[in-house]
């Protein structure tokens, strides 16, 4: 996409600090390392990035790592690697330092379940610590587990009779019972979202053909009308004799055109939990990174549909509900999605509407 100047003129001259440092290094691609480090400088004592900075504590504790609390692991990743901060910048390796010891702990004599490696491998393989051997190592596993699901593309005994196995408690009688065999010692055979961000943000996997044809054979398979229609979140797994409900597919907003509301063109149902709904925003820049999906046309309507909020002087804006900032929520269902610190002002949303626009417009080309 041929990115107009006079946008990209006025997101750096009205956004913060955070917008402003993505555009110039991401959008702009800037190499002269004065003004990189002016805007890092900038960036790092931003108040939103200080304040999500201080909720990445080094407790290495299954229930704090995973939850929708702002201390949880994958809250405060989610949100620095939405703010620009990647490996190499001193607050952040200091930071992350003791996961990335644990996750090298969890090689040899894991402790945890396959889930809580992959979560923790795949945000720090968004935020450029891919080729650290520990999270390269779980990666690599992650995609050779799936890979051989995924080109089978069978979905006929994903599913179980709930009774299959006794005391089947009352609670999950609404969910489906995933088959047992889907459970290998490294995880689960079905994708989770944290494994598609895993695959699509690490260096050595995207980079090496090999590879990378595996993952875009696992993406092609979540892309399927069948892997569509599963039970968003999959349902309920067994694991050593207890039920625990299972969750974190790659549902993809506006899949199927029913999906969407009449009264207006990007608005998706909403359940009775609304942390279980996918952000479209976040979704679609993540499959951007994938040629595969980039070609589907459920990603191309979406595009579509995302450029119909541009106005008439080149910027584009979202309705709010597209970019809500909760106190609770997780980040990647998208409940966490503010990047300019004062958003009382139409020209915030305005801000972060035009940069996620392009953000993923960009790489769709």
């Amino acid at each position: 996409m041929q990115i107009d100047q006079d946008t990209l003129d006025w997101l750096l001259g009205n956004a913060g600090p955070i917008i402003r440092y993505r555009t110039r290094v991401e959008l702009l691609k800037e190499s002269d390392d004065n003004k990189v480090e002016s805007l890092k400088k900038d960036l790092l004592s931003d108040s939103l990035v200080q304040s999500w900075l201080g909720c990445l504590r080094p407790n290495i504790r299954t229930h704090v790592m995973h939850g929708s609390k702002s201390e949880a692991f994958e809250n405060a990743m989610g949100k620095l690697y939405e703010f620009g901060l990647r490996g190499g910048m001193r607050i952040l390796d200091e930071k992350t330092e003791p996961f990335r010891r644990w996750l090298a702990q969890q090689t040899d004599h894991p402790t945890v379940l396959p889930f809580f490696r992959t979560l923790v491998a795949a945000f720090l393989s968004m935020t450029g610590y891919s080729e650290e051997d520990a999270v390269n190592t779980w990666i690599l596993k992650r995609l050779e587990t799936l890979y051989h699901f995924a080109k089978k593309n069978d979905f006929e005994d994903i599913y179980i009779p709930q009774d299959t196995f006794p005391s089947f408690p009352k609670a999950f009688r609404r969910k489906p019972l995933l088959n047992p065999t889907l459970q290998t010692e490294d995880g689960s055979m079905l994708p989770s979202i944290h494994d598609i961000n895993a695959f699509l943000h690490s260096e050595p996997v995207m980079e090496d053909p090999q590879l990378r044809s595996k993952v875009e054979t696992i993406v092609d398979f979540i892309l399927g009308p069948e892997y569509q229609k599963l039970y968003p979140g999959y349902g309920v797994v067994m694991l050593s004799g207890r039920y625990y409900s299972a969750g974190w597919s790659v549902h993809l907003p506006g899949y199927f055109k029913s999906d969407v509301r009449n009264d207006h063109p990007y608005q998706f149902p909403i359940g009775p939990d609304q942390s279980t709904h996918p952000s479209p925003l976040l979704r679609l820049s993540l499959m951007s990174r994938s040629r595969t999906a980039r070609e589907h046309a459920w990603f191309k309507r979406s595009l579509s549909l995302l450029a119909s909020f541009g106005t008439e002087n080149g910027l584009v804006s979202f309705p709010r509900s597209f970019l809500p900032e909760k106190k609770v929520g997780y980040w990647v269902n998208g409940n966490r999605m503010a990047l300019e610190a004062g958003r009382r002002g139409r020209k915030a949303i305005t801000c972060e509407s035009t940069f996620r626009y392009l953000e993923i417009a960009v790489k769709s080309t």
